[in-house]
């Protein structure tokens, strides 16, 4: 049983509750953007998928957008937007992909705070997320919350790189910058505040230019 893992941040009061492997995340999404991610195995992990905009809900994400940025072309050219009056919906159907370890905004255009349910079970075994040179927007493939470094496994990165994370309350970035010198898989060597912190369901931007290294994240409930 894994229990609790969700912490409180810029995402506020995100709760996660899991049994074995199979579990939820309650994750509350603020008025305006978030940079969010999805760390569960769905039965769909699409933008459709994760968040269902029916008449079951009362089209709970009608006028909310989500934006995907694509690294091949350095453009937010995959998006969409909740509608009723598409079959799906959302304009573009809704099938944008949210697997873990990918990142996107969601802009909570509604009014109030909202609350989305993912129900999956949670990556197992070795979970790799792909970096490339420059930004993109990633998120942690299982659910964990804090210190990016040692709770998350970031260990691999690249020295002279760049952690983003949004915070929605002051719509600003807080910029976290690894030294420029040391040996890479070595903590405490991020500069001002110091490690990345995230929460569940966080996302953030990732900035490699000095070089692609793959996030290796290990991850077992069952001895």
């Amino acid at each position: 049983m894994l229990g609790a893992l969700g912490a409180a941040s810029a995402i506020a009061q995100t709760n996660v509750y899991s049994i074995n492997a199979v579990g939820y995340i309650n994750l509350v999404l603020p008025n305006g953007y978030s940079i969010i991610c999805n760390q569960l195995t769905t039965t769909n992990n699409t933008v459709g998928g994760i968040f269902q905009n029916t008449a079951a809900n009362n089209y709970q994400w009608n006028n909310c957008l989500v934006l995907k940025f694509n690294t091949a072309d350095g453009k937010y050219d995959q998006t969409d937007q909740g509608s009723s009056s598409y079959a799906s919906g959302w304009i573009s159907g809704g099938t944008m992909t949210m697997n873990p370890g990918e990142a996107i905004w969601f802009a909570n255009k509604t009014g109030s705070v909202q609350t989305n349910t993912i129900v999956g079970t949670v990556p197992q075994g070795t979970n790799t997320v792909n970096i490339v040179n420059g930004y993109q927007m990633i998120g942690s493939p299982v659910p964990f919350s804090g210190d990016l470094v040692t709770n998350m496994g970031f260990t691999n990165y690249v020295f002279g790189s760049k952690v983003l994370t949004f915070n929605n309350a002051t719509t600003h970035y807080i910029s976290y910058a690894s030294s420029s010198s040391g040996s890479a898989g070595y903590m405490n060597q991020w500069l001002a505040p110091g490690d990345p912190q995230l929460a569940v369901g966080q996302g953030f931007w990732y900035n490699s230019e000095p070089g692609p290294t793959p996030w290796v994240q290990i991850f077992e409930i069952n001895p």
